[in-house]
């Protein structure tokens, strides 16, 4: 599984993410960002001509899209034990969401 590999290794924080980037609010960009993937690999296989390019470009996509759907699956819950993350990048979980994470 996904979630495993990435539980096993140990990603650096590469960003901050903002204070408005809370759990309900990452999960909904992800929407977002899934169907616009999906979007893209669509007009990706019917406008790319060589085929080599196109069957790379599906798969990044295809790829981009199974990670962020996973990704999106980890923050549904994530709240009840205040370990958000998104590819390895901690997401606050604001104190309206669970009152004994600490918001720092």
């Amino acid at each position: 599984m996904p979630t495993e590999f990435l539980d096993r290794i140990d990603l650096p924080e590469l960003v901050q993410l903002p204070a408005w980037a809370d759990p309900q609010a990452v999960r909904a960009a992800t929407g977002v960002a899934i169907v616009l993937s999906v979007i893209g690999l669509v007009l990706a296989a019917r406008i790319i001509r060589r085929l080599v390019v196109r069957a790379l470009v599906v798969v990044l996509l295809a790829a981009l899209s199974i990670g962020l759907w996973e990704q999106r699956v980890n923050l549904a819950g994530c709240a009840a034990d205040c370990s958000c993350a998104v590819f390895g990048q901690p997401v606050k979980v604001p104190a309206d969401l669970n009152p004994n994470c600490t918001a720092a």
